[in-house]
């Protein structure tokens, strides 16, 4: 195994979740590489802070915070329920589509297909050079309608 390989299963050595087979091979690697010595130190001090943390969250779990779970999931419900009922309920349009989300998509999937095409055949090759043109003529022209002898075109 190399390093990188070690590595990712470093967490899984540190919580003894290895077969014997595998936890002697990477114990091998790491007696004879101080990389990954290193690494498995860093590892061990990362493991100690989680669970330094997971002990203080503990301790403010019993604290007296109210619950909102419950509230929360209600609410949530509720407004599921009247989008529900809203997205059930017949939308009177005049126009032949009865129900716009479902071809929206299309519009999407044919404006992708449509630029594709264009960029298959070439249509943007030219573009930045148009533009590039289109600026220098711009240009000319601003300078000719206000440079320093535009007094004279007054």
């Amino acid at each position: 195994m190399n390093c990188e390989q070690i590595k990712d299963w470093m967490p899984h050595y540190l919580e003894g979740l290895l077969s014997p087979e595998r936890e002697r091979i990477i114990s091998h690697h790491i007696d004879s590489c101080p990389a990954c010595v290193e690494s498995l130190e860093q590892a061990r001090e990362m493991a100690a802070l989680w669970s330094e943390m997971e002990g203080e969250i503990g301790i403010q779990v019993d604290l007296d915070i109210p619950d909102l779970t419950g509230a929360v999931m209600a609410e949530i419900e509720l407004i599921e329920a009247e989008r529900k009922q809203r997205v059930s309920a017949p939308i009177p349009t005049t126009s032949r589509r009865r129900y716009t989300p479902r071809t929206s998509w299309m519009h999407y999937s044919v404006a992708a297909c449509l630029t594709f095409l264009l960029f298959q055949f070439g249509v943007f090759e030219g573009l930045a050079y148009q533009i590039t043109e289109i600026n220098g003529h711009m240009s000319n022209s601003v300078t000719a309608l206000f440079g320093p002898d535009s007094s004279t075109h007054k």
